[in-house]
């Protein structure tokens, strides 16, 4: 048997460790439409300048003289689908074993499957957990900041502004 409370903080630091992985997803996400430039002034400051990786594409274009070629830097970010991995919730059931202690702490065990029984009801020993108490955890993750739909919202209003029509 362990503490309730103990069985919580090890949850929680479960929680945190996968929020903390998918952290990195978005810093390798930054890393694959990014590249740091060799600006002189900016490492003098100590700090980097990002500047988007971007590719040339060519666009036709209705002029006077007919449809001319029209070259746009397309950010890559602007061309592949944005999707953010987050936790927004973590649902915890399970059946548990519930006593107190001489403190009167909460002591929580996984109560064992049933055996079933030779002669035994199909209904009454299914194999199923016999705990004395069902608990069902929720812990809600917050919004990412917009910061990075903003970001993305801006590099496409450039691109259209390249693109005519």
């Amino acid at each position: 048997m362990i503490e309730f409370e103990a069985l919580m903080r090890a949850i929680h630091k479960s929680v945190k460790d996968a929020a903390k992985s998918v952290e990195g997803e978005t810093v390798d996400f930054i890393n694959r439409f990014f590249e740091e430039t060799t600006d002189d002034e900016s490492k003098s400051d100590n700090h980097s300048v990002m500047r988007p990786k971007t590719c040339t594409m060519q666009f036709p274009s209705r002029t006077a003289d007919g449809i001319e070629t029209v070259t746009a830097e397309v950010p890559l970010l602007a061309l592949v689908p944005i999707s953010s991995p987050r936790i927004t919730e973590v649902k915890f059931t399970t059946e548990l074993d519930i006593t107190t202690n001489k403190d009167e702490k909460l002591l929580v065990s996984f109560p064992k499957p049933r055996k079933r029984s030779f002669f035994s009801s199909n209904d009454s020993s299914d194999g199923a957990p016999s705990g004395n108490a069902t608990i069902e955890i929720t812990l809600t993750g917050d919004e990412p900041p917009e910061g990075l739909k903003t970001l993305i919202d801006g590099y496409e209003r450039a691109l259209r502004a390249q693109i005519p029509g």
